[in-house]
């Protein structure tokens, strides 16, 4: 019998970040994140949580290959990351939606660059619209919307890529109290239909334990993981856990984790 290849879960397919070290140069070299170690499973939403500064954008955009490592490697689904890549899609705060096209062409705009036939996305734009909740909404223009309506599309804009991985970057930052906590909700949906692998960056304490399966925890800079946190919170979520005992446990841990390591 000819040998079958397979793909070892355990050493592929994750995320894989050994001793990631990120310095700025110039007559004074800073630090950003130093021997950073982390791994995430396929199909897993980690939360990176620390306080302003401390690297967290850094480490999301060596991930997304938009910097390179000073030291130590980053290894994405078994391949070393050098570049940017379709196969990992970036979510930022502000959604940076073209102005003068409307929203379907906004989520399909990577698909028709490509030249890619309109049967071919038209399909996967008009599902993920409607998972996002924009059904209805296809011809409206960018300055029609809100602003959790323009971070919709651009998560269907990001999804629209077939990512392996989706990288966001404090996605909800700019939002309202209650606009986030829809946000998160409807995140958490998208995500348990399509269960990308997700690396979640925010510095709300909150967000990270309801959205995540695991927290990281980092230092002030030099970033540097310093806690990591399983989250054993059943799913599918509702806003109804964070009233429950574990979740108060975790917030606590997570805040005193913060204080330790502050400068």
């Amino acid at each position: 019998m000819p040998r079958v290849e397979t793909v070892d879960s355990e050493l592929e397919r994750k995320i894989d970040l050994r001793k990631l070290t990120k310095i700025y140069g110039g007559d004074r070299p800073v630090a950003a994140v130093s021997d950073i170690n982390l791994q995430l499973a396929e199909g897993r939403f980690a939360a990176i949580l620390g306080p302003s500064g401390c690297g967290k954008s850094t480490l999301l955009n060596l991930v997304a290959g938009f910097e390179s490592a000073s030291h130590g490697s980053v290894t994405v689904f078994g391949k070393p990351v050098v570049a940017p890549g379709p196969e990992r899609a970036v979510v930022f705060q502000e959604a940076n939606l073209f102005p003068w096209l409307n929203v379907f062409d906004n989520v399909t705009f990577s698909a028709r660059l490509k030249g890619a036939p309109r049967q071919h996305y038209q399909p996967l734009a008009e599902e993920l619209l409607a998972a996002v909740g924009l059904t209805g909404f296809e011809r409206h223009m960018p300055d029609q919307l809100s602003g959790g309506m323009r971070q919709r599309v651009g998560i269907a804009r990001a999804l629209l890529m077939r990512p392996e991985v989706l990288l966001m970057d404090e996605p909800f930052g700019a939002l309202d109290a209650q606009t986030r906590l829809q946000m998160q909700q409807l995140l958490l949906d998208v995500w348990e239909k399509y269960r990308k692998t997700v690396m979640f960056i925010t510095h709300d304490i909150d967000e990270a334990i309801f959205l995540a399966d695991v927290v990281y925890v980092m230092s002030a800079r030099p970033g540097r993981i310093t806690t990591e946190l399983q989250v054993p919170l059943p799913r599918p979520r509702t806003m109804s856990v964070v009233t429950s005992g574990t979740f108060n446990q975790l917030r606590v841990e997570i805040f005193e984790s913060i204080g330790q390591h502050r400068q």
